[in-house]
């Protein structure tokens, strides 16, 4: 199946993923910043991939606005975040992200990325700086302390088996 990915990665770890997976797929793969010059008559896969920031998933309003190009093509967006694949938010995050219409349409994957202090723009770490503020106020439950712990420094879990699911989905 030819295939195309397109990815916006603020931190690293999305940029990661879509590269395992053009290795994996021997596919075509573009940074958003690139995104019009794909020529999606040519693909009968699509895939978008981003970060996970704040409940939303950066730049899928874009995506969705290529819909009706997109008519019947396979679907895919995977979405990257620092919290474990099991975290009861992921399935939160894609009922808030995807109407139950795009979700016939769109296969959404998380894949657990990490935090990379390093290379977040002074805005982003200024609302982590907040967030563990407020954790650390409110830290009562051993899960808050837990997500306290765990974000007091850059980490990286990316893992290329977590790609299993979305590569098995657009092999089908």
């Amino acid at each position: 199946m030819n295939t195309v990915i397109i990815y916006s990665s603020k931190t690293g770890f999305t940029k990661k993923y879509a590269q395992w997976l053009k290795e994996e797929l021997s596919c075509d793969c573009f940074p958003y910043e690139e995104r019009r010059m794909v020529d999606f008559e040519k693909y009968q896969a699509v895939v978008f991939g981003s970060g996970c920031y704040v409940g939303r998933i950066n730049k899928l309003g874009w995506l969705k606005k290529q819909l009706p190009k997109l008519r019947g093509k396979k679907l895919a967006v995977f979405f990257t975040g620092a919290m474990p694949p099991d975290a009861p938010d992921v399935r939160r995050l894609e009922r808030e992200n995807f109407t139950p219409g795009e979700l016939e349409l769109i296969r959404p994957f998380y894949l657990q990325g990490g935090l990379n202090y390093a290379a977040m723009n002074p805005i982003d770490r200024l609302l982590m700086a907040v967030f563990k503020k407020m954790l650390k106020s409110n830290a009562e439950s051993s899960k808050e302390r837990v997500m306290l712990q765990n974000i007091q420094e850059s980490f990286d879990s990316t893992k290329r088996e977590n790609l299993k699911p979305l590569e098995d989905y657009l092999k089908q």
